[in-house]
């Protein structure tokens, strides 16, 4: 694996890459609080897959936005334009797991020509709000951005209790998650006792504020009949998009017209517990849509 950074969307953003031989390029983004490290296993299961990840703004080693400004998912958009812009393709293959996966299949309904293929993890477009809720949203996004200058990040003694931490809240193994959280991580002093030393998260806190503005349910329907790319969506058994509150999610699925579905044994991070096989699957498509 090799690291640099690059600036997208105005962001200073920290990529990795693996296998920079391979014959196929794919450009890959993580979920909500995750980081590229989600995509170490599958991507060294994929050699012949020129592997591309980026640490979203905010999320792993990329840097922060100004203090001044405000997360909006919408504008991961740009990120993907301009990370295709900077290398050159005409048709990217884009992958995405979870908040990810929410960025590139809208990328994909209003740039059609520019993705080749469309490669989705426990994902179909975006947390989406009804109309009559939007005062809601924003009255506690509002609230939430200020609750946060007055609250501290967690501490956590050792790494062990920081990765079983995260692995509860994930619902997998802590062992399967331990390059992600490693990589989400930094050393700290402990607030009041100057001699001790312990982790905190590296993800900037104004990430866990509610979003001000969210795409209808309606708006989205608009969007992803516009996606032309071959699209391959793979969901957990125990994922997200099987609970009952994601009905609106499988209904999405007759909208878009290239649409191939795998039903995996899993959770939310099946990648993680299945990297191999979820490797296969991705490679098999990418061979059969060149």
């Amino acid at each position: 694996m090799i690291e640099y950074n690059l600036t997208l969307a105005g962001n200073d953003c920290r990529l990795a890459e693996w296998n920079p031989d391979g014959e196929t390029l794919v450009f890959a983004l993580h979920g909500w609080l995750d980081n590229l490290a989600t995509f170490e296993t599958l991507a060294k299961h994929m050699p012949n897959i020129r592997f591309i990840a980026v640490d979203s703004p905010g999320h792993g080693h990329s840097a922060h936005i100004k203090q001044d400004k405000t997360y909006h998912f919408i504008d991961g958009v740009y990120l993907i334009d301009d990370l295709i812009e900077h290398f050159g393709v005409k048709q990217a293959n884009l992958l995405g797991h979870s908040m990810g996966g929410a960025l590139v299949s809208i990328y994909a309904s209003v740039q059609p020509k520019r993705v080749k293929s469309l490669l989705l993890i426990e994902a179909l477009g975006p947390v989406t709000t009804k109309e009559e809720n939007f005062p809601e949203t924003l009255k506690n996004s509002i609230v939430q951005r200020r609750a946060l200058k007055d609250k501290r990040k967690p501490f956590y003694e050792s790494f062990n209790l920081a990765l079983d931490a995260r692995a509860e809240v994930s619902k997998i193994s802590p062992e399967l998650i331990k390059p992600l959280v490693e990589r989400a991580l930094t050393s700290i002093q402990h607030s009041s006792n100057k001699q001790t030393y312990g982790y905190t998260w590296r993800a900037d806190s104004r990430l866990r504020s509610s979003s001000a503005m969210r795409m209808t349910e309606k708006q989205l329907r608009c969007l992803l009949p516009e996606i032309t790319a071959p699209t391959l969506l793979i969901e957990g058994k125990q994922g997200l998009l099987q609970l009952q509150e994601a009905k609106h999610i499988q209904a999405r699925k007759p909208l878009v017209k290239n649409l191939e579905v795998r039903l995996m044994e899993g959770g939310h991070h099946l990648h993680l517990e299945h990297p191999k096989e979820i490797a296969e699957i991705f490679c098999s498509f990418l061979e059969k849509n060149k």
